[in-house]
């Protein structure tokens, strides 16, 4: 008897919970969104800011964070990889130590990776999601001839 009361109110609560989204404005993409990225990282991202005292990341970096490895790519360079982890909203390159506060955010449709360094890396760096991971299959470029890092490294 008592579990058919709960039941009513727990149904009861989750329309009006569903019914109140109409009324707060909310996108139920972004919604979705939070509760299925949980501010992950994962997906390939490009640099639109490059900011802090530190202008040395390339113009255009592109990254893609699978589950545990970072693809970072230059224009005109050879992608390299680094092993990284997330907890409490840091982000650590795990083969050079470089870190950052990181947070991602969506709004009105576009996902962007907002990362501020840590420990004396005075870089920051605000990255947009590209909406499919359409990248070329061609050949890379290989020249070293640009002397940017990549947001992994210190100058």
């Amino acid at each position: 008897m008592k579990s058919k009361y709960f039941f009513r109110i727990f149904n009861s609560l989750f329309v009006l919970g569903i019914i109140s989204l109409s009324f707060t404005g909310s996108s139920c993409n972004d919604i979705i969104d939070a509760l299925t990225n949980n501010g992950d990282v994962a997906g390939t991202w490009n640099l639109s800011q490059n900011g802090g005292a530190q202008f040395d990341v390339c113009p255009g970096e592109i990254v893609t964070f699978s589950t545990s490895t970072a693809t970072l790519t230059c224009i005109n360079s050879t992608p390299i990889t680094r092993n990284y982890t997330t907890a409490n909203g840091v982000l650590t390159y795990t083969e050079t130590g470089i870190s950052y506060n990181y947070n991602v955010t969506t709004s009105s449709g576009t996902t962007k990776l907002t990362m501020n360094g840590r420990n004396g890396v005075n870089r920051n760096l605000v990255y947009t999601k590209t909406a499919t991971d359409n990248q070329s299959a061609g050949p890379q470029q290989k020249t070293d001839k640009q002397n940017f890092p990549n947001s992994s490294e210190l100058k």
